[in-house]
């Protein structure tokens, strides 16, 4: 009996490894740099960049390893710093739509016909 659950660990483990292991989910946010960030020559330098990155982060309270928050004040703190996400405003993506500061951004900076955005 302890051969077979030893054997049946065995293959689920052997199975886990062969698919490439068990990886971790996707980031949903993926922060950009904006305009802001290049040189007047359209060069930017990859380590300033990701340096800038973690000390931004980290200055809204988001983890930079992790890299994304579900904080709505975080995420418009970064995009104040002028990091944008690739679908659009973080306030008008479909995690973020009812929240409060999100709903108090969108009557001041948003279309009126704006639509929540999200991974379909």
């Amino acid at each position: 009996m302890k051969t077979i659950i030893v054997m049946i660990c065995g293959v689920i483990f052997l199975s886990g490894c062969s698919f490439g292991g068990f990886q971790p989910p996707k980031m949903y946010y993926i922060w950009l740099p904006g305009k802001g960030f290049y040189t007047a020559t359209g060069e930017r330098k990859f380590d300033d960049i990701y340096s800038l990155r973690s000390r931004h982060m980290r200055a809204c309270d988001i983890d930079p390893v992790v890299g994304e928050s579900i904080v709505a004040e975080a995420n418009l703190c970064l995009e104040q710093k002028g990091w944008y996400l690739e679908g659009g405003p973080v306030c008008e993506n479909e995690l973020m739509w009812d929240q409060e500061v999100c709903i108090a951004w969108r009557k001041k900076h948003s279309r009126p016909d704006a639509k929540p955005w999200g991974t379909k």
